[in-house]
């Protein structure tokens, strides 16, 4: 009886180890659009391309036509995000990338466009339906969260708390269409 159960102990922590938390961007082509929305209003997601290996995304708020453009992402292949772009074109560097899609403990610098190197931990969990993370930096836990995922490994839903907030910001896909 106690080999079955430490069997099955490991079987099941391998499993969860082993887990493609990856988001599939070379899934999805130009013009594919996904739309998050949680209590601050709706984030739109496109995919504009794929430049030197990394899938480049462009973020507007709210949806459709009288939605305005926030900047733009890339992501490498395995979703991992790499740069952020602001709208006045300031450049924020993830080496080796931001570590989003790595599974266990993963440390990184993020460039900010002045230059200010910022160390940063996060340690991501893959779990049944997605994944959970808490995220380090220079004053220690700075935000945790959970994502559910589909089969692309795109986020369906989740929650994201920063260290200093009191509650939870929820997050829900209304939309994702792929081309």
């Amino acid at each position: 009886m106690r080999i079955l159960i430490l069997a099955l102990s490991l079987a099941f922590s391998a499993s969860a180890a082993a887990a493609d938390i990856s988001w599939h961007a070379d899934r999805m082509a130009p013009g594919s659009v996904m739309v998050m929305k949680d209590d601050a209003g709706a984030v739109t997601h496109v995919k504009r391309g794929t430049e030197r290996g990394q899938h480049v995304f462009d973020t507007f708020a709210g949806q459709g036509r009288g939605a305005t453009f926030t900047g733009s992402y890339t992501v490498n292949a395995q979703g991992n995000v790499t740069t952020t772009i602001a709208p006045d074109g300031a450049v924020t560097r993830y080496r080796p990338h931001r570590c989003n899609r790595t599974p266990g403990r993963c440390a990184y610098v993020m460039i900010h466009a002045d230059g200010f190197k910022e160390p940063r931990t996060r340690v991501t969990s893959a779990t049944r339906s997605g994944l959970t993370y808490e995220e380090y930096g220079l004053d220690g836990l700075m935000a945790q969260g959970a994502l559910e995922l589909d089969r692309l490994g795109a986020a369906k839903s989740g929650w994201m708390k920063r260290a200093q907030d009191r509650r939870k910001l929820r997050t829900t896909r209304v939309m994702i269409a792929l081309k």
